[in-house]
């Protein structure tokens, strides 16, 4: 991947879990959630919040073990991606209205994520729509 110029090698506090046993009441089992569903699924959980106009992807970094029991992801470089898009002056002219870097793909770097993403637990448990490829 290709490093910004800017990258001071902070790392960033993403998300926190706590692994649950299953209730009684029959809420959902959270020892089904694998640690490595979390990065794509949050991918996915990007896209779909965004109400489908950025995505954030690529992301690289460490899960560790606190001592209170929790995860806790320490993620850096994401890439997003932005899709949406300006009417220009021109007639029938459009650009992207936003650009987030030289790894910013807009909806080809969406399709991309698509043709190789599977849902897993994690995203049915966040209510997330299944999405091939062929979507977008």
């Amino acid at each position: 991947d290709e490093e910004d110029d800017d990258d001071n090698g902070e790392e960033e506090k993403i998300i926190e879990a706590k692994h649950e046993k299953p209730s009684q009441s029959g809420s959902y089992d959270f020892s089904a959630i694998k640690n490595e569903y979390v990065p794509q699924a949050f991918s996915h959980f990007t896209y779909e919040n965004s109400q489908t106009h950025f995505m954030v992807v690529d992301l690289q970094g460490v899960l560790k073990d606190n001592r209170d029991g929790t995860f806790c992801y320490h993620l850096t470089d994401p890439v997003i991606h932005d899709q949406r898009m300006k009417k220009g002056k021109k007639k029938n002219y459009q650009s992207r209205s936003w650009s987030f870097g030289r790894t910013d793909r807009g909806k080809k770097g969406m399709k991309a994520f698509f043709q190789t993403h599977q849902c897993t637990d994690l995203c049915r448990l966040l209510g997330l729509e299944k999405r091939d490829s062929d979507y977008l």
